[in-house]
């Protein structure tokens, strides 16, 4: 079972280094904002490489990781030649990964060496003075939670060779449409990283720790069928976290509310870091997590999806 499971992500980690070859993301900082190495999952990290001209040149590529509840900071150095595709699990093979999708390739990866966590990932071209040196993907598939999504990093357009690396300023969504389905066909979740400029945390090797809290906009919350019930209530991630919708209503709001879904409007507010942890929040990049409910029935029950949530009221 293990081994047809990672040939199928192997497979599909290929079709994602072509996409990601013909164009996905681009920058020299790219952000993954969401991986996870818990058990029997695989999170498949895509790069290619424009670089310098000379295809034997070697180039060299900053990894940080950031997991856990406290946003730990982990960083390593790897290295991909110009005009190279590398493919490879998150995970560490020592602790469930399976290394690279083409075992002779001479690039050399970063592997995230703990399982079960999630969290998010600054990949970074430090050698080419270049605004478009990297370009990437993720493929995640999670048995356990039905989750299957690939999607594209997070381009911070910016010369990362300098002082540009990490730097996700530029990134200020704020305000939110929060939409949750019926909850007797779908969990709803939202998973938020905190942007900012990253830099500082990332040259000091320390943990990216900024706030963000998330507070109910206008009068109250509605119900599938366009009624408000007033209120306002307040949900706080610091660096990085999950949450529900049902985390800004009161309690009364969702008992009026009932489990036939809602939309809630909330905007984001920073506060800064708390030493040790460095960095101030200007934005949230945030993503929509879907898993259909068993009721449900084949084909479809157990399966999840994962979708960035555009910014605006």
């Amino acid at each position: 079972m293990k081994k047809t499971f990672q040939k199928t992500l192997i497979a599909a980690a290929a079709g994602v280094a072509l996409m990601s070859a013909v164009g996905t993301a681009n920058a020299n900082s790219l952000l993954f904002p969401y991986f996870t190495t818990a058990t029997g999952a695989q999170s498949v990290l895509t790069l290619s490489n424009a670089g310098v001209s000379v295809a034997a040149a070697t180039q060299n590529l900053h990894y940080v990781y950031n997991y856990g509840t406290a946003c730990v900071h982990y960083d390593a150095n790897g290295s991909m030649t110009a005009n190279d595709v590398m493919s490879h699990s998150i995970a560490a093979p020592a602790v469930g990964g399976f290394g690279k999708t083409v075992t002779t390739d001479t690039s050399t990866p970063v592997y995230f060496p703990l399982s079960g966590q999630t969290g998010f990932l600054v990949v970074s071209n430090t050698t080419t003075a270049s605004t478009d040196a990297l370009r990437g993907s993720m493929a995640i598939v999670d048995p356990a939670t039905g989750l299957a999504v690939s999607y594209e990093g997070v381009d911070n357009a910016l010369d990362t060779s300098a002082a540009g690396e990490g730097n996700f300023a530029a990134i200020t969504d704020s305000t939110f449409r929060l939409n949750s389905l019926p909850s007797a066909a779908v969990t709803t979740s939202f998973f938020g990283v905190v942007v900012g400029n990253m830099n500082g945390a990332i040259a000091a090797g320390a943990n990216w720790g900024p706030k963000a809290t998330f507070t109910t906009t206008g009068t109250g919350v509605w119900n599938n069928d366009e009624v408000l019930y007033s209120g306002v209530t307040t949900k706080a991630i610091t660096c990085a976290g999950s949450f529900t919708a049902n985390d800004l209503m009161t309690t009364a709001q969702q008992a009026a509310v009932g489990t036939n879904g809602s939309l809630v409007k909330a905007t984001a507010t920073y506060s800064a870091s708390t030493a040790p942890a460095l960095g101030t929040g200007v934005g949230v990049v945030l993503v929509e997590v879907q898993t259909v409910q068993a009721a449900v029935g084949a084909p479809f029950a157990g399966k999840g999806f994962l979708h960035r949530v555009s910014p605006g009221l």
